[in-house]
């Protein structure tokens, strides 16, 4: 069986080799990404949407979204560039669930957690404010501890539970729950010290 498992893990190509794959049209690329990417790719949809079919649907547009960008693009950081396609599309994915009145995902419980960092209001939508916010929240994560910083990314990028944070972490649920509450209130006076209010 270990022998077995070595073999596989020799078998997957590298993101180089796929890509290549995508930028020669060949259509092993999909399935290459699916045996090294797909169970990655799931989880996040998972996260976001909750319903198993709904995350096949997620996948498969997922594996065209990226047949259709390469080419021309030619990413260099294989595993996010198809983690922002997905997420993308989860997200599309979940607000039409929503707008239908299904069952909320893990999404909606850990930006709810936010509500009193940040605001979630149409003006917020206008380009230069979004930037603006991106840029203040890189220069937050970029102050914070390691740990602190896979927490944050963990909970409000990939929407992982606090539960699946603390087991990849070999931590208690409770110091992670105390980390995010830290986070938390560190965040809120950090965008108000650089001008950016709730209110």
């Amino acid at each position: 069986m270990k022998n077995m498992e070595e073999k596989d893990t020799k078998d997957i190509l590298s993101d180089d080799k796929i890509i290549e794959l995508y930028w020669d049209r060949d259509e092993r690329a999909i399935s290459e990404t699916d045996r090294k990417y797909g169970r990655y790719l799931y989880a996040i949809a998972y996260n976001i949407v909750h319903d198993h079919p709904d995350c096949e649907e997620c996948l498969n547009d997922t594996y065209l979204g990226t047949w259709n960008k390469i080419p021309p693009e030619r990413p260099t950081a294989f595993q996010s560039f198809l983690s922002k396609i997905m997420r993308n599309i989860a997200i599309d994915r979940f607000r039409k669930n929503t707008a239908q009145k299904r069952i909320p995902s893990e999404m909606t419980v850990s930006l709810g957690e936010l509500d009193d960092c940040i605001a979630y209001d149409s003006d917020l939508e206008e380009d230069r404010l979004v930037r603006e916010l991106a840029v203040m929240l890189n220069d937050f994560l970029s102050g914070l501890p390691k740990r602190r910083q896979f927490v944050f990314v963990c909970r409000y990028y990939y929407s992982d539970s606090v539960t699946k944070i603390a087991e990849m972490l070999g931590l208690s649920e409770k110091t992670i729950r105390r980390d995010i509450t830290a986070m938390k209130s560190d965040l809120k006076a950090f965008l108000e010290k650089g001008g950016y209010s709730y209110e």
